[in-house]
């Protein structure tokens, strides 16, 4: 072939393919993995699953207004059509249009060359035989329509009528075409019938009429859409519909696709706050995210909610959660989602038990620094593929949506949820963008996804800002970093990046952990930051949470005192531990409570006869023989000093306790057994692992056969020999 001969117009999308370069195919394969599943022997085969309708289907879901524009201004305009007629179709400047056709072609839905580009069949058929809203084109809305009625129309509208059907209405689409033509066929029609036209002009383009297929012409027609139906600005395609012919709609929009521009995506608005005040904001919130869910699974360690039925946590125990974190029931519910999903929460397998517990990684979680808890948190809120803002919503049953339940899976969300966060992170530093502009930015980006994908945008703004990636309303530098994505190692593996930038610019944010207290004269301690894991647990022990924020306190009451004895404490280790922890002095009043419940705590000693009641004070025995609160335990004297009864320790020690008295447990030792609160842990749930984006190895390792694989070099280009509609143009402006 001589150097100056151009090179022949390729004849399917295999093809063009076959011609691609390997960076570019893997390029394709990266963008559309689906392709790469199995890997695919040749280019015919990778070409033939790019080309059904469940592969260009997801890829459409991904593409903005204006590639969506150009996709369906292809397929409403004839094959094969130019870029030229595509750009004033969607009113959008032609390189605009040139990239969004480059994109489209290396998405492998658009081929041909640069004077003829043609869709992939499957796009036709996603996106429906009404591309915008606009019906179909006069020749085929007219093709189950006799000769004579075609002949009639011809003859009415002043087209020669002679030929076969085909012909005719070849002949009718070009009159129709005519703007003068079509502005003095529907002057013609009358007021009424233009008022008929307008009302499909922007879709659907079908109207109901009886009897539509009936025989009427201008000299008979006599209501408005008769009128129209005589002169072909409507047709009918049954004896109960009516279409608007294409090229009467486009008429109508002035030769327009869409009312609104589709090149311009929507503003984004909002205050523009200093960027530092964002991050300390959303630092603070994601303090309290960690601190709260924290609480929140301890507690359940000790108290676990039981499993529903059919899965998922009652809206009781939601409530308690609530009440017990001091947030409303959806805050609460996405703090148990996200824990869920992290791993730290799982349900046993025990169906005659089965309850929500820990896991335990838990346990290794709570060892981790604060950054790095917090980092496992939000990595798990935005890979997750539950609609957590479902939740005490009612189904499509009008049956009440409960935390944790099965059916609550969207694939969508994840996508929906990372783009929210891209949306905020394309703003200026600091700006606080509203949700109505965030949702219509991302309805621009996306506007296939449908009505969910608005609810799920507005509810991933919410979450982003109690997880802390949010603060004021703007993305957060380590929330910003948490979002840079994954890369690929030499191995085709994902390496996050993101997870060591994230805590690194959290950490500085944070309040440093304290290892020390502030005991006052009125039995309470206050927690001046955070506090150590260690501490905060032992604290727990023996005191009570009285109030959180900034200081958390604590208050130590005969019932927190107790406790810690119960779980196996003395006297001498509480008085210990506060002296060591408090950075003042132990008031007297705290001293005196602690030496009280230890003199008191132990008198009675419980032990299993089924249960016996031993205690050295013969009166108090009979005190308690005598007291109608205990006369439900059905106790017995058996000795002086001994009493017994039918009924399980538990039991007896939660009654005595409950009548004022503080019995302890008493191992067949004689020694003090410990009944504090039990912890309990389960396995860790089965992890919801992010789809590893397998297309890299398969395309390092895939290449179309019957070429060599060295990199060839660029033919010059020319309008005819073109085989990437718009790269040159691309290229040019890169």
């Amino acid at each position: 072939m001589g150097s100056n001969q151009v090179k022949a117009a390729p004849r399917t999308l295999a093809d063009v393919v076959r011609g691609w370069e390997d960076a570019r195919v893997r390029d394709l394969l990266r963008r559309r993995p689906d392709l790469a599943t199995p890997t695919p022997v040749d280019t015919s085969q990778l070409t033939s699953r790019a080309c059904t309708r469940a592969s260009v289907n997801r890829v459409l879901d991904r593409v903005d207004r204006l590639t969506l524009a150009v996709v369906e201004a292809l397929a409403a305009l004839p094959e094969p059509a130019t870029p030229a007629q595509v750009a004033a179709l969607t009113a959008a400047p032609q390189t605009l249009v040139d990239e969004a056709l480059c994109r489209l072609s290396d998405l492998a839905l658009v081929w041909g060359t640069d004077d003829a580009l043609r869709l992939v069949r499957a796009v036709h058929e996603v996106i429906g035989p009404h591309p915008a809203g606009l019906g179909p084109r006069l020749g085929k809305a007219l093709a189950g329509h006799r000769l004579a009625r075609v002949r009639r129309l011809a003859e009415d509208v002043g087209v020669d009528s002679g030929g076969d059907k085909a012909q005719i209405c070849e002949r009718l689409g070009r009159h129709l075409s005519d703007p003068a033509a079509l502005t003095a066929l529907i002057e013609a029609a009358g007021a009424d019938a233009a008022a008929v036209l307008d009302r499909l002009t922007w879709g659907p383009p079908t109207g109901r009429l009886e009897g539509a297929s009936r025989s009427v012409d201008m000299g008979t027609a006599s209501s408005p859409v008769e009128r129209l139906l005589a002169r072909g600005l409507l047709v009918a395609v049954d004896t109960s519909t009516v279409v608007l012919p294409r090229e009467v709609g486009l008429h109508l929009r002035g030769q327009r696709l869409t009312r609104e521009p589709v090149h311009e995506a929507p503003a984004l608005q909002g205050q523009v706050r200093d960027p530092d005040l964002v991050d300390r904001a959303a630092a603070g919130a994601a303090f309290e995210f960690v601190r709260r869910l924290e609480v929140l699974l301890e507690h359940w360690g000790a108290h676990p909610p039981g499993v529903l039925r059919g899965g998922g946590v009652s809206v009781r125990d939601l409530r308690a959660a609530a009440t017990l974190l001091g947030v409303d029931s959806a805050t609460a519910a996405l703090h148990i989602e996200v824990a869920r999903e992290a791993g730290l929460l799982g349900d046993t397998d025990d169906e005659d038990d089965q309850v929500w517990l820990p896991t335990d990684a838990f346990d290794a979680w709570v060892t981790r620094s604060f950054a790095h808890r917090w980092l496992v948190l939000a990595q798990a809120w935005l890979s997750t593929q539950r609609a957590i803002g479902l939740v005490g919503r009612r189904d499509d049953r009008d049956r009440l949506v409960n935390a944790l339940a099965s059916d609550i899976e969207r694939p969508l969300a994840p996508s929906v949820r990372r783009l929210t966060l891209e949306v905020l992170g394309a703003a200026e530093p600091g700006q606080g963008c509203t949700p109505d502009s965030v949702v219509a930015r991302v309805a621009w980006l996306r506007p296939r996804r449908g009505a969910l994908r608005d609810d799920l945008v507005r509810w991933s703004l919410d979450e982003a800002a109690v997880v802390g990636c949010v603060g004021l309303g703007a993305l957060s530098r380590h929330g910003a970093a948490l979002l840079a994505g994954e890369t690929d190692d030499a191995d085709g593996g994902p390496v996050d990046r993101a997870e060591v930038d994230a805590a690194v610019l959290l950490a500085p944010l944070l309040p440093p952990t304290v290892d020390h207290v502030l005991v006052q004269a009125d039995l309470t301690a206050v927690a001046p930051g955070p506090l150590e894991t260690e501490l905060a647990h032992d604290l727990a022990l023996c005191a009570e949470v009285e109030s959180r924020g900034g200081a958390t306190v604590y208050r130590f009451t005969e019932a927190s005192v107790r406790h810690a004895l119960d779980s196996g404490w003395t006297a001498s280790d509480v008085h210990e531990f506060v002296a060591a922890r408090s950075r003042t002095p132990i008031p007297q009043p705290l001293t005196y409570l602690i030496d009280d419940v230890a003199r008191r705590h132990g008198q009675l000693r419980v032990g299993v006869a089924e249960t016996y009641l031993r205690c050295d004070d013969e009166p108090l025995v009979r005190e308690i023989l005598a007291d109608p609160a205990a006369a439900s335990l059905r106790l017995r004297r058996v000795a002086p000093t001994v009493l017994v009864t039918d009924m399980p320790l538990d039991l007896v020690l939660s009654r005595l306790r409950e009548s004022g008295r503080a019995p302890v447990a008493e191992s067949p030792d004689g020694s003090v057994a410990a009944t504090g609160l039990t912890h309990r842990r389960t396995r860790p749930p089965r992890g919801r692992h992010r789809p590893q984006d397998g297309c890299v190895g398969a395309s390092a390792r895939w290449r179309p056969p019957n070429r060599p694989a060295t990199r060839r070099p660029a033919p010059a280009r020319t309008r005819a020999a073109s085989t990437a509609p718009g790269r040159a143009a691309c290229r040019s402006r890169a």
